[in-house]
């Protein structure tokens, strides 16, 4: 395997008496054992979080309309854009406080949080004055209809806002990133959205319309930023901050490697809501709201894989700071593939239907039908599954202290784009919301291949080996998908809404055990194929185990004369038994 265009450099400090090749095990063990758990936690929460997304929206829809939708859409364009003077530091946080407390180098972990917050703080007061004073050009460059303008000027300066803040302070949750505590930022995340998505349903439902959502918005941002401060402070005893300790050196850390990511963020952000940021000037709010909803579902799929992606930065920092030659070429190219394999099958598992069995969804999801919405939503599934093929090659190559390669993906997709919007304008006669979203999905497609082209020779990875180890079983889920699109359309046409959310949800069971025994079959190889079945057979052990022990404390129990009080009585003590 050629492995020559990777370029690793770094070196560990052994401990006296330590030998190179067992400090290289125990740290890729303490890798393994740290990004085993952080992607399970990962795909838990996200798996929460994409079950919440998916009821908000028809909620939503249903009390405040598409044009109001709209603008709350056009909203978190705006926010992205305000914050992206402050992004690029989330990077910096991630990395390099993986690296100084490998090392226990913790006096320079204090130089750089204090450094960054020193500059994000007074830079995000000063952005969010400037918002507050232009607020007028701002309100007529969005085209906001009369209707809206109040509710608008309420919810776009709180979003603005309180998101500043949580990027301002966000070095208490990246430096528990950093030190490989996720399971306490994804636990913060998961308490988050829960909160905000019970003051959603009660605030909107209340009549508050979009600000309800803002300020659902607000308590959540609040809760995070509060309990990031408090558990950094307790996780991590050498935690010391104050602009005393701005730093030279750590400024330059931070623009050397931030000013990269600061950069890439900003093309990031760009071409994620490229396809509202035109439709809102061409078209008006209700393009935005249409190509938000078509996207919305794709975009929350996306948080299923982006669990793995966010667990690999920092563990490549981690083998950067702490493995040593050839061990740690294999380890991160080990990394690479796996990544990559298991991202495209996460993905592949939503976007498959998704693109299959587009029009019962959405009518069930939504209660009605949107013109466009159906053809938008299968372009973004696809370039979704795509797009989050490209996160193990520069989340790994951005741990390995080569942000810059991230440009090779996302200059691409900007020059696809100049191509593709004024060919899509052509061809449809016009600007629609259709050829718009068409247009931006087709450029990301082929931004991805030529950046995961790109990758797999810098990780010296044979274009025929990555077909068959990590495209082709991201394509299983598609023919699964297409096997119940007939059913599917047939279930749920002339039917009430609730009875095809039965039939879909059935559909949904079938898919997956089809998919599942297709994955098991022919996808895994004999070593991943054990290793999933060990840990479906401990939870059902588990499971197994504590139906075993409320049976015996049932049976254990005295016969009451009051069945209904001695009931509660042993739900109650069953329940402070197994937790």
């Amino acid at each position: 395997m050629r492995t020559d265009g990777l370029k690793i450099t770094g070196r560990a400090d052994l401990p006296r008496g330590t030998s190179p090749a067992s400090h290289n095990e125990d740290h890729r063990k303490a890798v393994r054992d740290t990004l085993s758990s952080g992607v399970a936690l990962g795909l838990a929460a996200r798996g929460g979080y994409l079950l919440t997304r998916f009821l908000i929206p028809p909620f939503v829809l249903a009390h405040v309309g598409l044009e109001a939708y709209g603008l709350w859409a056009t909203t978190f364009i705006l926010v992205s854009y305000v914050g992206i003077s402050t992004l690029g530091m989330s990077n910096v946080y991630i990395k390099y406080i993986a690296e100084y407390a490998a090392r226990r180098d913790f006096k320079r972990g204090n130089q750089l949080l204090s450094t960054g917050l020193t500059i994000t703080i007074p830079l995000c007061v000063a952005i969010y004055a400037a918002l507050h004073l232009s607020w007028s050009r701002v309100a007529s460059l969005l085209h906001i209809a009369p209707a809206l303008q109040r509710d608008a000027h309420e919810v776009i300066l709180t979003v603005v806002g309180i998101f500043l803040a949580s990027i301002s302070l966000c070095a208490f949750r990246d430096a528990l990133t950093g030190v490989q505590r996720m399971a306490t930022v994804q636990a913060t995340w998961i308490a988050a959205y829960l909160i905000e998505t019970a003051l959603i349903v009660v605030l909107v439902a209340s009549g508050r319309g979009i600000r309800g959502l803002a300020e659902a918005f607000l308590v959540r941002t609040v809760f995070e930023i509060a309990t990031a401060v408090y558990f950094a402070f307790r996780s991590m005893p050498w935690l010391r901050l104050s602009p005393r300790l701005f730093s030279r050196e750590a400024l330059a850390t931070i623009w050397s490697f931030g000013g990269v990511s600061q950069v890439s963020s900003l093309l990031a952000i760009a071409l994620g809501s490229i396809e509202r940021a035109v439709a809102v000037p061409l078209i008006g709010l209700q393009a935005a709201g249409l190509l938000d909803i078509a996207k919305k579902l794709p975009g929350m799929a996306a948080a299923i894989p982006g669990a793995f992606s966010s667990s690999l930065l920092p563990a490549a920092s981690f083998l950067h700071s702490g493995l040593n030659g050839d061990a740690q070429k294999a380890a991160v190219i080990k990394l690479y593939l796996k990544g990559a394999r298991y991202m495209n099958l996460a993905a592949g598992l939503i976007c498959g239907p998704l693109a299959t069995i587009p029009g019962p969804l959405l009518a069930v999801w939504l209660g009605r039908t949107y013109p466009g919405a159906t053809l938008l939503m299968v372009v973004f599934a696809v370039s979704m599954q795509t797009h989050m093929m490209t996160g193990p090659g520069t989340s790994l190559l951005k741990g390995l202290g080569r942000p810059k390669e991230e440009f090779r993906y996302c200059l691409p997709n900007v020059l696809a784009i100049l191509i593709a919007l004024p060919l899509a304008r052509l061809i449809a006669g016009a600007w629609t919301p259709v050829g718009i979203g068409v247009a931006v999905a087709a450029s990301t497609v082929t931004a991805a291949v030529w950046f995961i082209r790109h990758a797999n020779r810098e990780f010296g990875i044979p274009a025929g080996r990555y077909a068959r180890y990590v495209f082709l079983p991201g394509a299983v889920p598609y023919l699964a998908g297409l096997l119940f699109l007939w059913p599917a359309v047939q279930l749920t046409t002339g039917v009430s809404r609730w009875r095809g959310a039965l039939a879909l949800a059935f559909i949904g069971l079938a898919y997956s055990a089809l998919l599942a025994l297709l994955i098991d079959r022919f996808v895994l190889d004999r070593g991943e194929r054990l290793w999933f079945r060990a840990i479906a057979a401990s939870k059902l052990d588990e499971i197994r185990g504590r139906v075993a022990g409320f049976r015996e404390q049932r049976a254990a129990s005295p016969v009451s004369p009051h069945p209904d009080c001695s009931d509660e009585g042993s739900r109650s003590s069953v329940y402070e038994s197994t937790g």
